[in-house]
């Protein structure tokens, strides 16, 4: 079970890679027509599958504002979360300020199909871009 885990998590994490590379995302690229989400699928608690991090997304509105928390396990400060469409996807963008986080940032993006978060988080202080994936907490 654990090794079919890793390969869906694998092949989740391929996929969002080959998105971004093949086709970056950029608010330029998303066509005026672009077909409006659902932001409200984001809301509950979703757990980084390599660790204890935590991010809650909760009071969603249609402009993308949005009550974002982060835990790692204790709370960090985000001075900055919203939600948007890039081509077909929803994006979560995050951008903490706290010690030891200062200029972090998350650029996930939700997978239905999955019913998980991709992406990318850029740790600003050690200068480097690790890949991540979130899946909801089920209580």
């Amino acid at each position: 079970m654990n090794s079919l885990r890793q390969i869906f998590y694998f092949l989740l994490l391929f996929i969002a890679i080959s998105l971004t590379i093949l086709q970056p995302l950029s608010a330029e690229s998303v066509p005026a027509t672009a077909v409006k989400h659902d932001y409200t699928i984001l809301d509950g608690a979703w757990q980084r599958t390599d660790g204890g991090y935590l991010i809650t997304i909760s009071d969603i509105q249609t402009d993308g504002r949005a009550t974002v928390k982060y835990f790692n396990p204790n709370p960090i400060h985000i001075a900055q979360a919203a939600i948007s469409t890039q081509k077909t996807l929803i994006k979560l963008f995050i951008q903490f300020q706290d010690k030891g986080y200062e200029g972090s940032t998350y650029n996930l993006y939700y997978y239905a199909e999955k019913d998980a978060l991709v992406g990318f988080y850029y740790q600003a202080v050690m200068d480097k871009t690790f890949e991540v994936i979130f899946s909801r907490k089920t209580s």
